[in-house]
């Protein structure tokens, strides 16, 4: 299942947008041109990921700071992965993916040496 999240105009002047994809509230977050989803809730003590910060390319929660890599979900200083949603553009509508056709990715390997990714 895709789901609409707006256009890459809206979700550049906002910045971030909750949507909701199946079971998922879902926070679509626009960083450097690109569009990156995230469960909505962070897997430390719940908190809503939308009060967050992007800082340093990695989405930060506002309760206890973990931070997350925006392609992976992968936080590494507590080897754990938030879970992400598969996004795309498609002229200049943004879809999150979820269900069938567009499962939720936990990445079975991740850089765990915390080098930058394009290093």
């Amino acid at each position: 299942m895709w789901v609409e999240a707006g256009t890459t105009a809206e979700l550049a002047k906002a910045r971030k947008k909750v949507v909701r994809v199946g079971e998922d509230d879902v926070v679509v977050w626009w960083h450097d041109g690109a569009p990156y989803a995230f469960a909505n809730v962070c897997i430390h003590k719940g908190r809503e990921l939308v009060g967050g910060v992007i800082l340093n390319g990695r989405l930060v929660c506002p309760g206890h700071q973990w931070a997350y890599e925006l392609g992976t979900g992968y936080c590494r200083e507590r080897d754990r992965c938030q879970p992400v949603f598969p996004v795309r553009v498609e002229g200049d509508i943004v879809y999150v993916g979820g269900g069938a056709d567009g499962d939720v990715h936990l990445p079975d390997e991740v850089d765990r040496s915390g080098a930058p990714a394009d290093a």
